[in-house]
């Protein structure tokens, strides 16, 4: 074979370049300290190598994510600490005012002062912000979650941190949760606050002190004298204390019948009546209170009894329950003079079933009351003061700009607060057909369904002056189809005023609300879908919003559009637009200067936008058409009473399931200001249940701050858990990586040495086979 210098210089070339990109790979792998520097040279170490690259990532930006919210929660645990704190401080001042008889005036309101420091302080404290950010806001960090009047403007969600592959983990409290929270181990308690004297023992001339009644003591001991009428005393004078009370005579007075209603804790709404001798006990009159609330003699849904101050308290006995509410009053015949000659007997007492015709026999004097409850700064619409006997027939409470009911409309399915979208059909005390404590119902009953309930009546007096009352009938219009013959109902609303004439309104229609049509326009080109219409709310879908938006329009006082217009029941599509289009203008007309929604506790809040002390008067009751209560005497003939109130002339709240923390704080300190030790219709404020009741309040408050503190730790430990994991991972995951993809530095240089001595071995033999030439063979 022929070797030339142009094969020579070519295969010389080839060497060279192997020589030199061995050289060079060794060097990169030293430098980069990797066994390899590109995915080609070995796969499987590449493929292992960026898994667990990506993993270590992964798990360094755990490290910094969990380091932040880890500060974050660990500022949560401390400011809830000293939340804590203070709230033990607070009990400390409430507890001092609960010593009604150690305190003057002057300390009793320094005390106050003091609760009201440590109040404003726990606003304080819940306003605590770290670098910028609210820590009880929710996500609306930048949100201050209190103001001043102890109004929650945040939201309840989580801020969460990643914690692994698909894995997050929240590090806040939301304040939704924090103030506004419910505890499912906490029951429903409620109490009269009308203490119980013991009438007959004034009559004792032996004893001049006052005594309260207990358990085992007859019925007629809290009625005493007034068996007989004020002009029969005056005549005859007052009863004897031993010889009008003999065992036989005790006999022979007449029978005292309780009226009661209220909502039982399955939600549904009775009224009933009982009747119990002068020589029963009070132990009597709770067991009867107990089975016209649902107890039977082998279920037990709540524990009535008889408090030191000698008050009825019920508990619900389901806990998480924020469904129980009574109201009770008894009636009593009398004897009286001969000129008397309107007194009730008990027969008529027995069959009475109208409220407004009791209130009238009491204010005439012709039968004796027996008040249990009373709320005496409670006005009736027709600004008459509230009595014993009134129930929901009251005017909701004025304070600044707003008008508010009183009694939260709760979801009966799952014990939420209604909002503006909620309908009343989910928060009626519907009965379903099983009317009564005992026994079974008539399924036709008024009150099985929204459709069959009695009318509700919405008396407004408008900011303007003019007063509306309008009639809502849940059965009103029924409109049959002409192929299923599926009769579907809707209710009407006939608005009138003084001096509400049957015949005369001022408006009369349906409610309404818009859709839209998917259907195709016929009479459009070119084609498109016809778009929203109105269409009628029907009963069942009734919501407050409805109710709200026309509170709306009665309020401000201007019916505008809908001024003397009849849109019940519209026959066309064309109708029914333009019934929803006056409805829709004269709303939003009044909406400039009145606003009424849901408020956070399922509360109507009717809000006056141009004056800071509204005149506006709202009362919203059911007309019963004069058959408050059932014909028959006895706990198992009840009917469905009110299934919707609004606002309750009812047992006061000592506590519930759910909070409403700094407003409960307000009614403690206000408690204290005003000297209600307990429970007291002739307070300053009937409708609290007192510095005792508050005690009990604020011991659930702090347990429940203690339970949310305990998941701010919890979810602290977890964090720094997961931070701590993911330290010792990465660190794991490091040196697996490093053994998968570093080099060995001996290796690699032995490799380099033996590739360099190759190299310049190569450019010897080059260099020599290069100065070969013809003269070294001749």
């Amino acid at each position: 074979m022929r070797i030339t210098n142009q094969l020579q210089s070519r295969q010389n070339l080839l060497n060279y370049q192997s020589s030199a990109a061995k050289n060079y790979d060794s060097i990169e792998k030293l430098s980069a300290h990797m066994k390899i520097t590109k995915p080609y040279e070995d796969v499987g170490i590449y493929v292992d190598a960026t898994r667990l690259d990506y993993e270590a990532t992964t798990l360094e930006q755990i490290k910094e994510a969990t380091t932040k919210a880890s500060e974050f929660a660990k500022n949560t645990d401390q400011t809830l600490n000293d939340f804590a704190d203070t709230l033990d401080s607070f009990k400390v001042k409430l507890i001092q005012a609960a010593n009604s008889g150690e305190h003057s005036t002057t300390s009793r309101v320094a005390i106050a002062n003091d609760l009201k420091a440590m109040r404003d302080q726990l606003v304080s404290i819940s306003n605590t912000a770290i670098n910028g950010q609210y820590l009880f806001s929710g996500t609306a960090v930048d949100t201050k979650p209190i103001s001043a009047d102890g109004t929650y403007n945040g939201n309840g969600n989580n801020i969460e941190v990643l914690a692994g592959s698909n894995l997050t983990v929240p590090f806040n409290i939301p304040g939704e949760g924090l103030f506004l929270g419910r505890d499912n181990d906490y029951a429903k308690q409620v109490t009269t606050n009308i203490t119980l004297i013991n009438k007959h023992e004034e009559l004792n001339p032996q004893n001049g002190n006052k005594e309260y009644m207990r358990l085992t003591d007859e019925i007629y001991k809290f009625i005493g004298t007034d068996y007989r009428t004020s002009a029969k005393i005056a005549a005859d004078g007052k009863m004897n204390y031993t010889t009008d009370f003999t065992r036989d005579k005790v006999k022979d007075l007449p029978p005292t019948v309780f009226f009661m209603q209220g909502q039982r804790p399955s939600g549904e709404s009775f009224s009933t009546k009982f009747e119990l001798s002068a020589g029963a006990k009070v132990s009597d009159l709770l067991e009867q209170m107990g089975r016209a609330m649902g107890n039977t003699d082998t279920n037990k849904v709540v524990e009535v009894s008889i408090n030191k101050d000698a008050q009825i308290q019920m508990t619900n006995l389901q806990n998480g329950n924020e469904m129980m509410s009574f109201s009770i009053f008894g009636l009593t015949a009398q004897e009286g003079t001969a000129q008397e000659a309107n007194l009730w007997k008990t027969d008529k007492i027995q069959k009475a079933t109208s409220l407004e015709e009791i209130k009238q026999a009491v204010a005439a004097g012709n039968v004796h009351l027996t008040s249990f409850i009373s709320s005496p700064n409670y006005v009736s619409p027709d600004d008459g003061i509230a009595t014993a006997t009134d129930y929901d027939k009251v005017n909701f409470a004025n304070k600044g700009a707003t008008v508010q009911n009183n009694t939260s409309q709760i979801v009966r399915k799952d014990n939420s607060f209604a909002t503006n979208n909620t309908r009343l059909s989910e928060v009626a005390g519907l009965s379903s057909g099983q009317i009564g404590a005992v026994g079974g119902g008539n399924p036709n009953a008024a009150g099985t369904t929204l459709a069959k309930a009695d009318d509700l009546i919405i008396d407004v007096t408008a900011k303007n002056g003019n007063r509306y009352k309008a009639t809502i009938d849940f059965n009103g219009t029924q409109v049959t189809d002409p192929v299923t013959k599926v009769v579907t109902t809707y209710p009407t609303i006939t608005i009138r005023q003084p001096p509400f004439q049957p015949d005369k309104a001022v408006y009369q229609g349906n409610f309404y609300k818009t859709f839209w049509n998917e259907q195709i326009d016929p009479n459009a080109n070119p084609p498109r879908q016809i778009g929203n219409q109105a269409k009628m709310v029907e009963t069942d879908d009734l919501s407050f919003k409805e109710i709200n938006d026309m509170l709306t329009i009665l309020a401000s006082g201007n019916l505008d559009k809908m001024q003397g217009k009849n849109h019940t029941n519209p026959k066309t599509q064309q109708d029914l637009d333009a019934a929803y289009a006056a409805f829709e203008e004269t709303f939003l007309q009044a909406s400039v200067s009145v606003e009424s929604t849901m408020d956070h506790r399922g509360l109507i809040t009717l809000k006056d936008k141009t004056t800071s002390a509204t005149n506006i008067k709202i009362a919203m009751y059911q007309d019963h058409g004069g058959k408050d209560y059932p014909d028959a005497v006895g706990t198992a003939n009840t009917k469905s009473a009110s299934v919707l109130s609004f606002n309750k002339n009812d047992a006061v709240t000592i506590d519930r399931p759910s909070i409403d923390l700094f407003a409960d704080l307000d009614d403690m300190i206000e408690a204290v200001f005003n000297g209600d030790f307990y429970g007291n219709a002739n307070g300053v404020n009937p409708r609290t249940s007192g510095v005792q009741g508050a005690i009990k309040r604020l011991d659930h408050i702090m347990d429940h701050v203690n339970k949310i503190h305990a998941i701010a730790g919890t979810n602290s430990r977890h964090i720094t858990d997961t931070n701590e994991r993911a330290t010792t991972l990465y660190l794991n995951v490091a040196e697996v990586k490093s053994s998968v993809i570093d080099a060995d530095y001996g290796e690699l240089a032995m490799q380099f040495q033996n590739n360099l001595l190759a190299y310049q071995a190569m450019l010897q033999a080059t260099s020599k086979i290069n100065q070969i030439s013809l003269l070294n063979y001749m």
